[in-house]
């Protein structure tokens, strides 16, 4: 063999490596599923992660079954956002009511404190 075949042979055998590693690379990706609350995560806008976390939270089948068929009508085009009041929708029109921490804030001598802060100044007289 010449040294030019020799060479024609070793960029020959390179490709042949790079394609197999290409195709093997192709085969995970279409074998490994996306995660769908990956696929619904960069849409969630308006506290709608708070409301989403409370419902896997509370009702962890419903809220995963929720966000599967969330991640089906995004990856179809259906759904570009997804805000809090509308996912808070969904789950009450489904039955259940995700509980989200709620907190009443109120501004006094120019800084916010809690109202369950502010009322107990007051009836301390520390007002």
């Amino acid at each position: 063999m010449s040294d030019d075949d020799l060479w024609l042979q070793m960029k020959k055998l390179q490709l042949q490596k790079k394609l197999l590693a290409m195709a093997s690379k192709k085969e995970e990706q279409l074998v490994k599923p996306k995660d769908p609350y990956e696929v619904v995560k960069p849409l969630l806008e308006e506290r709608a992660d708070e409301v989403l976390e409370a419902a896997r939270a509370q009702f962890p089948r419903v809220a995963d079954a929720v966000v599967k068929e969330l991640a089906k009508l995004v990856e179809a085009g259906v759904l570009r956002r997804i805000t809090g009041p509308w996912l808070m929708g969904l789950f009450t029109r489904l039955g259940f009511r995700p509980r989200l921490e709620t907190k009443i804030s109120v501004i006094s001598d120019g800084r916010t404190m809690d109202l369950k802060e502010k009322i107990a100044k007051s009836l301390r007289g520390e007002e």
